[in-house]
């Protein structure tokens, strides 16, 4: 039974099923943040050495983000660190960074807001980190409602206004 018609995120390559297709939207690309204050903001820039030892709040094992995050340390020869919480909320993210001397791995789209109001601050990191398609996954030949149209139009002109492929 289907159902799930539309999904919003990082687009996978390959595709996770064959009855999908995936329509790229904007490039994004993974930031470390920290909470204001962290004895790490400002010491920049930081390599994977320096942040081995770290306690990190992250994206789940499989996704392509985690995929990029885990490839930093190896590509540097570091074993990856041991601490960490798997989360894709910036909500809970900031919480937890709040509370302590842990580093985040977020995309910078989804971390804008909290930066830009402060509650975040990123921290300058020699990781190069790759652009990332994000966009949108839907069903082959589905035919969406007047209502899932509209959203998808407006998902499509704001993509347009802000973020440029």
């Amino acid at each position: 039974m289907r159902r799930i018609d539309l999904l919003i995120g990082a687009l996978r390559d390959p595709l996770p099923i064959s009855d999908v297709v995936q329509e790229p939207l904007f490039e994004d690309r993974l930031t470390v943040v920290a909470r204001p204050g962290h004895p790490l903001v400002g010491t920049g820039p930081l390599t994977a050495g320096d942040l081995a030892g770290q306690s990190w709040i992250v994206p789940r094992a499989g996704t392509p983000a985690r995929l990029q995050f885990d490839a930093f340390f190896s590509d540097a020869g570091e074993a990856p660190p041991e601490s960490l919480v798997e989360a894709g909320s910036i909500l809970l993210m900031r919480e937890l960074l709040a509370r302590g001397d842990i580093l985040g791995c977020i995309s910078e789209a989804q971390a804008e807001a909290e930066i830009t109001k402060g509650l975040l601050t990123p921290l300058e990191v020699t990781a190069g980190w790759r652009a990332r398609p994000i966009g949108l996954t839907l069903r082959e030949g589905w035919l969406p409602t007047q209502a899932q149209s509209l959203l998808l139009d407006l998902l499509r002109e704001e993509a347009v206004l802000h973020h440029r492929l």
